[in-house]
């Protein structure tokens, strides 16, 4: 732990503690499953008091950085997407966003997204959206709405962009659309988006394996502007 140092009194001590784990973090000195010191060895390591050392490890945890296992110690955590959409649901709630404003922004971001993941996408993630496109269709022939499932394959397509940050953005988005879709109930109109969708995702499917980005573009677009069209008519029957 030869990064850490002791802690200045210009500042909240627990704040500068946190700072440096988080920047030791950050920047790969230490990685996801690593251990850290006790409480009282991080104490000797800033020359701090256990109480501003437990209040930044309190901190650390709550932005899902430090993971606490009972009498195990302290380790960093592993990286959780969950937390992000967990905050994003929070702050769209709050704001009073409805899933309608939530599947439009789907309808500007996927097409695009889809698109750059023509030129990426490799024959494993191919194998995992036909995959999808099998199970969902078994769960939809039982006249199940398969909403889960569905964007499963959005988010197969998302990470196979190859970059994290379009990854873990679609996820957290996903993750909340999902959420609030879900709060709906099991609606007879939800069933047909899934069916739908099933149609889509196979055009999808076959323009990614043929590389034609231009294809897969169009019909993502059409795809999520249908999608859109189903949840708003699902609003109107709900306000009415």
């Amino acid at each position: 732990m030869n990064e850490f140092y002791p802690v200045t009194k210009h500042a909240k001590v627990s704040e500068l503690i946190a700072q440096q784990i988080k920047n030791a973090i950050l920047n790969g000195t230490m990685n996801p499953g690593d251990r850290l010191p006790s409480l009282q060895e991080l104490g000797k390591l800033f020359h701090a008091s256990q109480i501003s050392v437990r209040e930044a490890i309190k901190n650390l945890e709550g932005n899902g950085l430090i993971k606490i296992k009972p009498g195990s110690g302290l380790f960093v955590a592993q990286t959780n997407p969950d937390l992000m959409a967990q905050s994003l649901s929070s702050i769209l709630r709050i704001r009073k966003t409805s899933i309608n404003e939530l599947t439009a922004a789907r309808v500007l971001f996927e097409p695009i997204v889809a698109r750059v993941a023509t030129a990426e996408i490799t024959s494993d993630d191919l194998l995992r959206l036909e995959k999808n496109i099998v199970e969902t269709s078994k769960v939809i022939e039982s006249n199940s709405q398969a909403a889960a499932m569905n964007l499963e394959f959005h988010s197969i397509i998302a990470e196979a962009t190859r970059n994290s940050v379009i990854a873990l953005t679609m996820k957290a988005m996903f993750h909340v659309w999902l959420e609030w879709n879900l709060e709906l109930g099991q609606l007879p109109s939800r069933v047909e988006i899934s069916q739908r969708s099933i149609d889509y995702h196979k055009k999808i499917l076959e323009a990614l394996r043929q590389r034609n980005s231009q294809r897969v573009e169009e019909l993502m677009l059409e795809h999520t502007h249908h999608v859109k069209r189903g949840f708003d008519k699902i609003q109107n029957v709900e306000n009415k």
